[in-house]
């Protein structure tokens, strides 16, 4: 049913490279993240490695996400209503995104 693990990670890692798509498709990203996160377990060492880059890149495009959701969406809104556990941090994009203009 749906993809198989490998497939989400593949999308995900693939997706995040592409910060300029619609705020739907960053939703969907979301969902994959999310998705990717309840089988994390079963990644063998190197898709987690994999998974890890993606997530930096996800993280240095996170002002870019939360814009683009801004635009379709109210992401609290979104985040109530499908119930997501505050471990999910991806789809906390706009702390994401103030953290994000911290100097380092």
């Amino acid at each position: 049913m749906g993809k198989d693990l490998h497939e989400l990670l593949k999308h995900f890692a693939k997706s995040v490279k592409y910060p300029e798509v619609s705020g739907f498709e960053i939703l969907e990203l979301l969902d994959v993240r999310s998705k990717i996160a309840e089988r994390e377990s079963e990644l063998s060492l190197e898709e987690r490695k994999e998974l890890e880059v993606a997530d930096e890149v996800f993280l240095r495009n996170a002002a870019r996400f939360y814009s683009a959701i801004c635009k379709v969406a109210n992401l609290r809104e979104m985040r109530e209503k499908a119930e997501v556990p505050p471990s999910y941090w991806w789809w906390y994009l706009e702390k994401l995104a103030q953290v994000e203009k911290v100097p380092s």
